[in-house]
């Protein structure tokens, strides 16, 4: 790979993790009916980083976005932070892993969503489990949050692909 190439990765690596910020924090300003309930907006940035710069871009995007974000939001190193840092990670994980047998499982950028989605509500929901609220009847609303994150991964998934279409399209990433 020639130095040329290199720096073109820097810098789209680079706006990725800015719009990713952008996102997370739009995403913080947003009425939601809960406060686990997340649209995942920022995971759009991710998963662009997946499809055209590998899982270790899409891990940098997701660890940036999330320490930047919540430098931000004022959330660093709070319960907020830790949450989002659980779910974010295992959703990369799943993203990760999905993608890359995309080919051998035929999972669309659609359905590596909602698998994202579903892996990070999972965190999210082990974590205030066992840190904060310790009680049976909290798991009994699992399949709610479950439901929530397969309608906003379909979502995500299809802003994903219509951003990554689009990119190939304009030429901007070779796709």
């Amino acid at each position: 790979m020639n130095e040329t190439t290199v720096a073109q990765e820097r810098i789209l690596l680079a706006i990725l993790v800015v719009l990713g910020v952008l996102l997370h924090r739009v995403e913080a300003l947003l009425p939601l009916p809960t406060p686990w309930i997340k649209l995942g907006l920022a995971n759009i940035m991710t998963m662009i980083a997946l499809v055209f710069l590998g899982a270790g871009a899409a891990f940098t995007v997701t660890l940036l976005r999330i320490f930047l974000g919540s430098l931000l939001g004022g959330t660093f190193l709070g319960p907020t932070f830790f949450l989002s840092l659980a779910g974010g990670l295992a959703a990369w994980a799943v993203m990760a892993l999905v993608y890359r047998r995309k080919n051998t499982v035929g999972v669309s950028l659609v359905g590596v969503s909602v698998l994202s989605a579903y892996a990070h509500t999972g965190a999210i929901f082990i974590c205030v489990y066992f840190l904060f609220i310790h009680q049976e009847i909290f798991l009994k609303l699992l399949p709610f949050f479950f439901m929530v994150a397969l309608v906003t991964g379909v979502l995500t998934g299809i802003v994903a692909n219509r951003v990554a279409h689009h990119l190939i399209r304009e030429k901007i990433f070779a796709g």
